[in-house]
């Protein structure tokens, strides 16, 4: 599955209020769309997804037909929500012997590595990894449409990464 990430301007919200937090925290990050009303986005599914099913036992395996009697809503709902975390890479599955079902084999869905620190690192580190590709496109388009000569190993003004992909000769527009 693709990664997928709304990044906006995100501020830190200083408050002992988990909802709140994690209100906006979904919302900047594009888990949820649009605001509600507090009751409304508290009882809501995706909302009660985070809160009742993954924040408040990280560490448990749970299956789409355990979710879905949970949160009250239908499994394609919840695949829908599922589908959203597991594209931000917080989510990890798992195959799962359910015995109540005459042994079927289920998967079961939780936090990453059952913890939400651990899974945020993972989204961080694809966030970054496509960061860096996304520059060397800019870098390629740049080097592409500038036709001009780029000196290797030059230092971004800005930030003062190295620049990787350069090249000393000059490139003709439209090769």
């Amino acid at each position: 599955m693709d990664f997928e990430i709304k990044v906006s301007d995100h501020k830190p919200i200083v408050s002992n209020n988990l909802e709140e937090i994690l209100e906006n925290f979904l919302l900047d990050i594009g888990y949820l769309s649009g605001r509600k009303s507090d009751e409304e986005l508290y009882k809501s599914v995706p909302f009660r997804l985070w809160t009742e099913c993954f924040l408040d036992n990280p560490e448990k395996f749970v299956t789409v037909d355990e979710l879905a009697i949970k949160l009250d809503t239908t499994k394609p709902t919840v695949y829908r929500h599922l589908n959203k975390l597991k594209r931000l890479q917080l989510l990890e599955e798992k195959e799962m012997t359910i015995e109540d079902d005459g042994e079927v084999v289920k998967k079961g869905y939780r936090l990453r590595q059952g913890d939400l620190m651990k899974a945020w690192h993972t989204t961080e580190l694809n966030m970054e990894s496509n960061r860096r590709k996304y520059r060397e496109t800019v870098e390629r388009i740049n080097l592409l449409s500038s036709g001009e000569k780029i000196i290797t190993g030059h230092t971004c003004p800005n930030c003062g990464e190295k620049i990787k992909k350069m090249r000393e000769m000059s490139v003709n527009k439209g090769d």
